[in-house]
């Protein structure tokens, strides 16, 4: 319906079999107070049916007497060829309850042709036609409330002063296991919850309401009457009138009892972890760059004579052992912290605090954060003195039985031979039995590091605004040190990312230019690989919600497993577009869930990486996003990228889906909501 302005008329159509009657509105409409108006005129219905579907009309008089139409169909027939076009039933016969019917079927008015004049005709179709246009802006604003309340997972819910439910989202009626909306209406939280929660709730509620104050981002643990528990992470807010008085409450609840439970279960790993690393016999350690204690377990702390971990933490092997094995300890550390290989089961002669010298096997291994960047080293050794002892007094044996005769010469060679071959086992039974064991303290560090690293900083901090000397070098010192605990804080923080997630730093991004920057950081494997790059960047693109490192992260594990599974000469292909969903795509995705993030017609932002590889054998691409499963070579991949890969993806709302392409080769697509 267009709007009518002072150069714009408004398009009448007359639906009369009357001559007289049609000249007659002609002529009210003549006066200067229907000058904003064009008429039109229809003798018939068919006619008039003509001149509606061809559109342009913002204004229907109807005659309900006409030769081609039964009068109660008359208007249905109208109505249902212009459903947005308003229309005034124009009748001679003066019955109320006849009109009331008429208006209730969705005429804006009912005129009596004998009671008609231009004055009331003209106001009569100007606030039929203002009236239409509020009833199809309030249908558009019911119709979006419906498909939010409807569509949203969130639980959404509305409430009366009395707390009681008047109207609530399907999310509701699902944890609610009710059949349909109405069942909860006049209903409170004492109905659907146990008493403890409900109480609670509704106190809230209570001071939402007279305070005027809303509750946001409260977690919330929710007992069902069935007995289930869950979690939710609620807003409370008033809800009020068009004068500002408060009339009620509504609220909206997101259910976070996964990740309630993912915490628990981190929670529960990390005192397992550091469980174990206390009770196993092992000297365990870690330490920072500098050489300084981040971490140890209760056998290292009595090795060195201590009581407690925190007269271990900071402090370097000069606050505890002698001064003629600090050197050899120090040199070994910084080796494997510069050269980032590690030093493995190394037997040593080693004094301990007190003097006591003990046969040591050690390993250490570089501690390297999520960017391959080491950042200090892991080390367990073991007390073998035992074994040494054992294997001297072997050797003693050894030489005495070769001063025996010859014919038990041979029986020595086998026996020696025999004994290598024993010892070496037992070496690969010790190496893999430790390397499993640092695979797992590698994961607590970041947990265990964090703390001491906050310390530090608070110290470095408070040096540096209550020193005062005149050495200027202090102050120089002081900021580099500052500034070595950011980067380690930092580092600690990626480590962290994948087992505890972060808020997204969310800012409108524009696609191609975050995956052409991607590109760029592979490069230099790219030009090694001797592929080929095709770019099929789309330029103005829709700006989308990301978080830029994150998905800049996404696009570099990607390109990587494609480079790595492409031949030299083999091509990877980069390309980015914005279309509308179409319901077949939807349809074809719904088992990855698709279709509970996007509906068919929504705009969309889509980022494709295809290569020329080999491709991924179809009975495992089931498994491809499982933790620690790869394809690639034991030691070239964790098993993680593609993990963490889809859950960043599904963290911004997106899809991610990983198939084989007929020609050869896999095709990566990336779908983001405009």
């Amino acid at each position: 319906m267009k709007a009518g302005t002072s150069n714009t008329k408004l398009k009448v159509l007359l639906i009369e079999d009357n001559p007289g009657d049609a000249r007659l509105m002609r002529e009210y409409l003549s006066d200067p107070a229907g000058a904003s108006f064009e008429l039109e005129h229809a003798g018939t219905m068919a006619e008039g049916l003509e001149q509606l579907g061809k559109g342009g009309v913002d204004l229907v008089l109807l005659d309900l007497s006409l030769p081609d139409s039964p009068m109660p169909e008359t208007f249905k027939r109208a109505h249902a060829c212009a459903p947005a076009v308003p229309i005034i039933v124009m009748s001679g016969l003066d019955d109320e309850k006849f009109a009331i019917q008429t208006v209730q079927e969705g005429a804006q008015d009912y005129l009596v042709k004998s009671y008609v004049d231009t004055r009331l005709l003209v106001h009569a179709m100007r606030y039929a036609i203002e009236r239409k246009r509020a009833e199809e802006a309030l249908a558009q604003e019911r119709d979006l409330l419906h498909t939010l309340l409807d569509n949203l997972p969130d639980r959404i819910y509305f409430k009366d002063d009395q707390s009681r439910f008047t109207r609530i989202s399907r999310a509701v009626v699902e944890q609610f296991k009710l059949h349909h909306p109405r069942e909860a209406m006049g209903k409170t939280d004492r109905d659907f919850f146990s008493r403890e929660h409900a109480e609670a709730a509704l106190a809230d509620e209570a001071q939402v309401m007279q305070s005027g104050q809303s509750i946001l981002g409260k977690i919330e643990r929710e007992v069902l009457p069935d007995g289930r528990v869950t979690w939710a992470l609620t807003s409370k807010l008033p809800l009020k009138n068009r004068q500002g008085k408060t009339i009620g409450n509504f609220g909206i609840s997101r259910d976070i009892t996964e990740i309630k439970k993912i915490e628990e279960q981190l929670e529960t790993e990390r005192n397992l972890l550091r469980s174990l690393i206390d009770n196993l016999p092992d000297y365990i350690y870690v330490k920072d760059p500098e050489g300084r204690y981040l971490l140890d377990n209760i056998a290292h702390r009595r090795w060195l004579g201590v009581d407690s971990e925190s007269e271990v933490i900071g402090r370097r092997i000069s606050d505890f052992f002698p001064q003629e094995v600090i050197a050899q300890f120090a040199n070994d550390d910084e080796q494997v912290v510069l050269s980032g290989h590690p030093l493995l089961n190394r037997e040593e002669l080693v004094a301990d605090p007190f003097g006591t010298k003990r046969w040591h096997s050690t390993t250490k291994v570089p501690l390297r954060n999520s960017e391959g960047r080491t950042i200090g080293l892991v080390g367990i050794s073991r007390d073998i003195t035992e074994r040494k002892l054992y294997e001297e007094a072997l050797q003693q044996a050894n030489a005495e039985l070769a001063r025996h005769k010859d014919e038990l010469q041979k029986a020595l060679s086998d026996l020696q031979t025999s004994h290598e071959a024993l010892k070496s086992a037992q070496f690969q039974l010790i190496q893999a039995e430790k390397m499993q064991s640092i695979g797992r303290l590698a994961a607590g560090v970041a947990h265990e590091v964090k703390n001491p690293l906050g310390i530090l900083r608070m110290g470095a901090d408070y040096l540096a605004k209550n020193l005062n000397s005149p050495d200027e070098n202090v102050a120089l010192i002081l900021a580099d040190m500052t500034d070595a605990i950011k980067r380690a804080d930092s580092i600690i923080l990626d480590l962290l990312d994948f087992s505890v997630p972060h808020a997204l730093d969310c800012h409108a991004e524009d696609l191609s230019a975050i995956l052409d920057q991607s590109v760029a950081l592979v490069r230099h494997s790219l030009n090694e690989g001797g592929l080929k790059l095709d770019r099929q960047l789309a330029t103005g693109l829709p700006l989308v919600w990301l978080d830029r490192n994150k998905i800049k992260q996404v696009f570099v594990n990607i390109l990587t497993n494609a480079i790595h599974a492409t031949a030299p000469d083999g091509t990877i292909t980069v390309s980015t577009t914005s279309r509308r969903l179409r319901p077949d795509e939807i349809d074809h995705d719904a088992g990855s869930r698709l279709a509970d993030r996007f509906r068919a017609g929504e705009a969309v932002v889509v980022a494709e990486v295809l290569d020329t590889g080999c491709g991924i054998a179809e009975e495992k691409l089931a498994q491809i996003f499982d933790p620690f499963f790869t394809t690639k070579p034991t030691g070239k991949g964790t098993g993680l990228g593609l993990t963490v890969t889809k859950k960043i993806v599904e963290l911004h709302g997106g899809s991610l889906d990983v198939r084989n392409r007929k020609e050869g080769g896999v095709a990566v697509t990336i779908m983001f909501k405009v």
